[in-house]
């Protein structure tokens, strides 16, 4: 059966799915509390779905919410034989929120004793879509406190989970972390950003692995914005395996404080993974590197366009003259702004 269910009360279920997750987050099964603990998290707000297979659907039932409208709600799923099971079970539960404070989603980590087992269920999992959330759209983060500083001009920086969103929060950086959970940044996510303040995009700091799939998502990232933020974009590139919420369980919430006081320009970062695909031992793999580089940031701004002659010179000299660098960024620029 299909139920119709308004935005409203799909935020209704949510709020009393989060009550009863925070209850559990206090009984002696719970697991939740020194997980976070070992992560330098102690404290954190969140909640538990318990074991079972139907627990959170019982519950529910008796405060007058029905199966198939968890089933809607993105919190229960139904079998080929009709049975109606919780979709989160045994795992620790975090909120998403809107700018309201309203809860419209959730994302969930499973218990860390799994985490070794073949055939584990998925490391994380994030509500599906429903009338309140979109995970291409929503950011977890966001919420009224949020929101205000971001209007008053507090940098985004934009994480890969939501433990690294608390992880920043720890260090008292004066910074507004959000994150994507479970899904690589889109282009919705920046509007979402971009409707908050107009400005917070071309001032945010995107946070990466430096791994070849963290440079992949830095050149995905560049792709998403306007030219005027692709000139003025920071970066967080960190150690390999290394994320926010490790730094801070490791004790160096300090370090992550200040490279987030002083993040590198994301375009530096996208010039240095474009000069990583070519041989830059071989004449003919300088020019081309030269030239790919130029291709690829014409876009930008005169300022950040000297910076990234610079950024090559000191990779390519003495081999590659700055005059010879200068003048194929500066060709590529008059391409891309229709100049020739």
């Amino acid at each position: 059966m299909t139920v119709k269910l308004t935005r409203e009360r799909v935020v209704a279920i949510n709020a009393a799915a989060w009550e009863y997750w925070r209850w559990n987050a206090n009984q002696a099964e719970d697991w939740t509390r020194g997980y976070l603990a070992r992560r330098g998290l102690r404290g954190l707000q969140a909640g538990y779905a318990p074991e079972g297979w139907a627990r959170l659907v019982g519950r529910m039932r008796g405060r007058g919410y029905s199966p198939d409208e968890l089933v809607a709600a993105g919190l229960a799923f139904r079998t080929e034989a009709g049975g109606v099971g919780d979709v989160f079970r045994d795992r620790l539960v975090l909120p998403y929120r809107d700018e309201t404070g309203a809860i419209i989603g959730f994302t969930a980590r499973r218990n860390p004793a799994a985490d070794d087992v073949d055939d584990a269920p998925a490391k994380y999992l994030n509500t599906t879509s429903t009338l309140a959330f979109d995970k291409s759209r929503d950011l977890y983060g966001i919420d009224p406190a949020a929101v205000r500083r971001m209007q008053a001009g507090a940098r985004v920086v934009v994480v890969e989970g939501a433990l690294d969103v608390e992880a920043i929060r720890r260090t008292g950086s004066p910074v507004v972390p959000l994150s994507g959970c479970g899904t690589a940044l889109t282009a919705t996510h920046l509007e979402r950003v971009r409707a908050i303040h107009p400005g917070a995009v071309a001032l945010a700091v995107f946070a990466f692995d430096g791994d070849p799939a963290g440079q992949a998502a830095a050149v995905r990232a560049w792709d998403l914005l306007t030219d005027d933020e692709a000139g003025t974009a920071g970066a967080l590139v960190l150690p390999d395996g290394t994320d926010p919420a490790q730094l801070i369980q490791d004790g160096h919430g300090q370090a992550l404080a200040e490279r987030l006081a002083q993040p590198q320009s994301l375009v530096s970062v996208v010039v240095d993974v474009v000069l990583a695909r070519h041989d830059l031992t071989t004449v003919e793999g300088r020019v081309n590197a030269v030239r790919a580089v130029a291709a690829l940031v014409a876009r930008i701004a005169d300022v950040p366009l000297s910076r990234v002659g610079t950024q090559l010179h000191a990779r390519l000299a003495p081999h590659t003259d700055l005059g010879v660098i200068a003048g194929e960024l500066a060709i590529a620029a008059a391409a891309a702004r229709g100049t020739t």
